[in-house]
């Protein structure tokens, strides 16, 4: 029997593409070749390539100066390589602190330029997004974690300011539509809402990128290196681009993001009211900010809590336990995870008596 899948990541896809990805592991379209062993530079990839750039284009809506990036190296990399791209020597960017990858980004770009932390909701825990801050005059751009998966808030809209926003959107993208134009630079790795772990989609808007600069930027993570060579300028991680691929198609054909925003909504709904009916469980994050795709919350008693994880283990519902830092529940609903499996959870709850 197939488990209830509720990882941050890597996470659940639909099983259409799991076995899709497996056929084609073992045999690519008939060819006596697995994907797996297609050179990079093979035309039958270049097609899988292509057709993953154009989908991602087509489901944004994204305008030509819009260049669709697949690198390896994780989004943890973009934390660095975003500001290498963006900024000088004596520029600065701005952040709002809104928990565990918030706090990763400061690191990563205090590297590499000055860094306005503009608010934080370290004092509460990390259980809301900071609204009342001012832009400095002399910020490049801000960048925002779309989506804590850790804390579980999320941006459900993003702050209006004059400069591009660099958006780690890791744990949203593809989950709804956007205007893209008020970005610079989005990436987001696997696996999450698509592809699995190995690949990061970036989407460059070549319009910030500086004419000039007093930086030298190391080829490798040039955002022009790949943009001229198709991502191609070195061995992309061929296999998951093709996932990706998979359930791109997938994206497509079930209405879009249109129709993943309308099921991320309808998944998130039923599990927090249930949250916030149950006398058992309480949410962590306020509501205005919870996250539609990681609702986090814990147990009245941390003996509850063991009794619970053990409730669900038994009927085949996995990976809801809590980040160290947080504690308690998480259960992470990605495009990939069916209402059903989130009826499950609800009904385990409902039903849930614990020993006291």
């Amino acid at each position: 029997m197939r488990k209830h899948n509720f990882s941050p990541g890597p996470a659940t896809l639909p099983a259409v593409v799991f076995q899709q990805a497996a056929d084609a592991l073992v045999d690519y379209n008939h060819s006596g070749l697995s994907i797996a062993e297609i050179s990079h530079r093979a035309p039958e990839f270049m097609q899988i390539i292509e057709e993953a750039s154009a989908l991602v284009r087509e489901l944004y809506q994204l305008p030509d100066y819009f260049e669709v990036l697949w690198l390896p190296g994780g989004a943890s990399s973009q934390l660095a390589v975003a500001p290498m791209n963006l900024l000088g020597l004596n520029d600065s960017m701005a952040i709002v602190d809104t928990g565990f990858w918030a706090l990763r980004s400061i690191d990563a770009a205090r590297e590499l330029a000055q860094v306005h932390v503009l608010a934080s909701a370290s004092e509460t825990h990390y259980d809301r997004i900071p609204k009342d801050w001012t832009l400095p005059a002399d910020a490049k751009y801000l960048h925002v974690v779309s989506n804590e998966t850790i804390e579980g808030i999320q941006y459900h809209q993003y702050p209006e300011v004059d400069i591009p926003l660099v958006a780690d959107m890791t744990s949203d993208f593809l989950s709804k539509p956007l205007d893209v134009d008020r970005f610079g630079i989005i990436f987001a790795s696997a696996q999450k809402n698509f592809g699995i772990a190995g690949i990061t989609c970036v989407l460059v808007n070549t319009k910030v990128l500086p004419s000039n600069s007093d930086r030298k930027v190391p080829t490798i993570f040039d955002y022009r290196t790949h943009i001229q060579n198709q991502s191609l300028y070195h061995t992309v991680p061929t296999f998951p681009v093709y996932v990706a691929l998979l359930m791109l198609r997938w994206i497509k054909a079930e209405g879009g993001l249109d129709e993943m925003q309308k099921r991320s909504i309808a998944k998130s709904e039923l599990l927090y009211t249930e949250i916030d009916r149950n006398p058992l469980f309480e949410g962590i994050a306020v509501k205005e900010d919870r996250s539609v795709l990681n609702a986090c919350f814990r147990a009245i008693s941390p003996e509850i809590e063991i009794q619970f994880l053990a409730h669900c283990s038994k009927n085949n519902v996995v990976g809801i336990k809590g980040f160290p830092t947080v504690g308690g529940f998480r259960a992470s609903m990605y495009n990939g995870m069916n209402i059903e499996s989130v009826e499950l959870l609800v009904d385990l709850m409902k039903n849930f008596k614990p020993e006291l």
